[in-house]
């Protein structure tokens, strides 16, 4: 009879490697999500144009940097007691209970030749002194209808004066509301 080794005895071998799986499934998951992320990660930078040490004050305003250059700031602000009007030539009351600068009509309309009226007034005390003399921001509050909107648009960009049509600001940019 041979020598037969018992079965009680024979002990399996453990099987010491490492198991990666989990890992590598880890990293699959991991490495797009990280790729992705880093591509809306924007490195934030500020333009400044300073002027060189070298320059005088004397060389005047075509000199000045950018920040220091005025700008016109025009908004005009639709609401339901009428319409105001701010800019950098006219700046608005601090108090709240200001009126208007065109009320509301006694219909519930608003009164656009007023508006542009006003608007051409500004343009012509703005002059070219302003680095925006052709942008006005029209601002509404959420329950202006939508045709009051378009019809200020239209009242900013032009006037009719006799039989002339002379343009006021032709880049009208909408606000979020008034506050």
């Amino acid at each position: 009879m041979a020598f037969r080794p018992s079965l009680r005895r024979h002990h399996k071998e453990v099987s010491t490697e490492l198991n990666l799986n989990p890992m590598l499934d880890m990293m699959t998951v991991l490495i797009p999500l990280l790729l992705a992320n880093a591509q809306f990660a924007k490195v934030g930078e500020l333009e400044l144009n300073l002027p060189s040490a070298a320059s005088g004050v004397a060389q005047g305003a075509a000199a000045l940097p950018k920040e220091t250059q005025r700008t016109l700031d025009l908004v005009v602000s639709i609401t339901d007691r009428g319409l105001y009007i701010s800019s950098a030539i006219s700046a608005p009351e601090a108090s709240p209970n200001r009126h208007p600068a065109i009320p509301i009509l006694a219909d519930g309309g608003y009164d656009f030749q007023v508006l542009s009226q006003l608007l051409y007034e500004i343009k012509q005390k703005a002059g070219n002194n302003f680095a925006d003399p052709e942008a006005v921001v029209i601002q509404a509050e959420p329950k202006v209808r939508y045709q009051v909107l378009v019809s200020a648009m239209d009242a900013a960009r032009r006037i009719r004066i006799g039989e002339n049509i002379v343009s006021l600001f032709p880049n009208v940019s909408l606000s979020a509301g008034v506050l």
